[in-house]
């Protein structure tokens, strides 16, 4: 509501409901993982949508078929046990009362889409997880608006509801109807099974597979600036554009979504000079068994490897599978896959980055997010240095494939340029609209980007497909052990491979390596381009010359190893 509204157009009243049971039981993974992650979101922890409600009917209508839903969904009538030292779990209830806003707008209605703006978070432990508001037109109601909180839904979820809800204002009777036999208490308990716990294994198996062989940043390019972080958002808005995308989708036996997905990774790898990436694409995870009607946040990350193909069909095809394939390990416990993350992270010596981060939401919905309503336009509108809620370096978020598409390229400036960000979306047009009318060879994509290829300097290197800039990896090492002069040199091993040396000597004498690369891992945070050396050789005194590497190779040590 805003302080133009005033207490005479809105009113609450409370609404009872009444379900099969209540209790206490431990939390889903998807739920437990939105509590790892809700504390960095703000106020991108609740996300608003809204359904046209059927004519003929009246806001007692409107109020039963609430009642109606919450006794259906436990889900919706949940508060949490989180906090410190706190074993997390769902507390349902059965019976009580959730508050439902009438806000009476008359003809202003009808396009409605919030309830307070910018929505207030949740107070878990008290709060119900989703706000729902009906607003009138003289006194006729024409639009539901929910507030949910990710723990109560997903995008997926919150669809299920708002469809159940315009169902039961049209159909009263659907209210008799058997509640979903799936819930997330149902949930909870299987995922405690032995079936479950394998399918667990299989996953954590997949995810180990990824994070040892694939390049553990795709953006690993020369920072444009120094300091925080900060993120803006380019848009592209185009009509010719989904024709194209239709036809490629068919020609290439793709999803529309896929190809995007699959353009703006070649885009990536084309522009940095990388040969292999792992993408990260958010999941709804309704394949799994009895998830068609859930309410409940399942929706969880696929960690994708991609890499661009000779041809750019062949690259939709592969893409496609691997999204695909990687798609049946996107359910999972977020505490494992961290814990596996940062083990293999530090065997590595570099933390993975999620530098490319997908949100399909073009089947879901996704278009009541966009500001414009998906509003056609003639040709292909890109805007850029938009403000933004999300953070990453980048992260493609596709609303709309039909009839205009729609998708957004969040990105930290530091790393894209807003100019550069705009630059991608209009190459994106280039290649699409050529791809459909053929197939393009991966060394052609220079003559469609309108982006030089990121030039590095001379302190960059690549080791087994990974961009290393050795000047930053030097001055990261430098501060782990407060040593001015310490040096990375790289070395060469056989058939080609290549490793980092890290030589200090450490202002603390009694550090060993280990502790070196744990204060190294412990630094290294976001930076681009800087890792840990494979291994290190710690001095007593640095040499006379400690610029030049062989006075550090002739160095006596009194310590060395690779700290792993």
């Amino acid at each position: 509501m805003t302080a133009v509204e005033t207490s005479t157009a809105h009113r609450t009243v409370r609404v009872p409901f009444a379900g099969h049971r209540a209790g206490r039981w431990p939390m889903p993974h998807g739920q437990s993982n939105v509590f790892d992650w809700m504390p960095h979101e703000g106020t991108g922890a609740v996300f608003v949508v809204h359904a046209d409600l059927p004519a003929g009917h009246t806001v007692d209508d409107v109020l039963a078929a609430v009642g109606a839903l919450v006794s259906r969904h436990e889900g919706l009538r949940t508060v949490y046990e989180v906090g410190p030292g706190v074993e997390r779990a769902q507390v349902v209830c059965r019976s009580g009362a959730v508050e439902v806003t009438l806000l009476e707008l008359g003809p202003q209605a009808r396009g409605r889409t919030w309830i307070t703006d910018p929505p207030r978070p949740f107070d878990h432990g008290v709060d119900f997880p989703v706000r729902m508001a009906v607003a009138t037109d003289a006194g006729v109601p024409v639009r539901a608006v929910f507030e949910f909180s990710h723990t109560a839904a997903d995008l997926v979820g919150a669809n299920i509801v708002l469809d159940e809800l315009v169902g039961l204002v049209a159909s009263p009777a659907g209210a008799a109807a058997a509640p979903p036999a799936w819930q997330p208490a149902d949930q909870a308990e299987h995922e405690r099974t032995p079936e479950a716990r394998r399918r667990m294994t299989r996953t954590l198996d997949y995810w180990r597979r990824q994070l040892e062989t694939m390049p553990p940043c795709l953006v690993s390019t020369p920072a444009r600036r120094q300091g925080e972080p900060e993120h803006r958002l380019a848009t592209l808005r185009s009509t010719p554009l989904a024709a194209a995308l239709a036809e490629i989708a068919r020609r290439a036996r793709v999803t529309p979504a896929s190809v995007l997905v699959a353009t703006t990774a070649t885009l990536l790898c084309w522009w940095t000079d990388t040969d292999r990436a792992m993408l990260e694409a958010l999941y709804s995870n309704r394949a799994l068994p009895r998830m068609q009607s859930f309410v409940g946040s399942i929706a969880q990350s696929a960690l994708v490897p991609f890499a661009p193909a000779p041809s750019f069909h062949e690259t939709l095809r592969q893409t496609h599978l691997n999204i695909f394939n990687a798609y049946q390990y996107a359910y999972f416990d977020a505490t494992a896959v961290e814990e596996l993350v940062q083990s293999i992270g530090s065997q590595r010596g570099c933390q993975r980055h999620r530098d490319l981060v997908i949100n399909d939401m073009s089947t879901t919905r996704g278009g009541v997010f966009d500001g414009r309503a998906g509003a056609p336009v003639r040709g292909t509108e890109v805007e850029s240095g938009l403000a933004t809620q999300t953070t990453g370096p980048v992260q493609l978020v596709i609303l709309r494939t039909r009839p205009t598409v729609v998708v957004g390229l969040t990105h930290d400036v530091r790393h894209v340029t807003t100019d550069e960000a705009a630059e991608l979306l209009w190459s994106m047009e280039r290649i699409l609209l050529t791809a459909a009318e053929g197939d393009i060879d991966y060394d052609r994509f220079g003559d469609l980007v309108g982006l030089d290829r990121v030039e590095r300097g001379d302190t960059w290197v690549e080791i087994d497909s990974a961009w290393i800039d050795l000047a930053l990896s030097e001055q990261v090492l430098r501060e782990a052990t407060g040593d001015p002069t310490a040096r990375v040199v790289l070395r060469d091993g056989p058939v080609g491979t290549r490793s980092l040396v890290g030589y200090a000597a450490p202002a603390d004498p009694r550090v060993d390596p280990r502790d070196v690369h744990r204060a190294i891992m412990a630094t290294l945070g976001g930076r681009h381009g800087a890792t840990a050396p494979d291994s290190y050789v710690l001095c007593a005194h640095p040499p006379r010359r400690p610029e030049d590497p062989a006075a550090w190779q002739a160095q006596p040590f009194r310590a060395a190893g690779t700290g792993r």
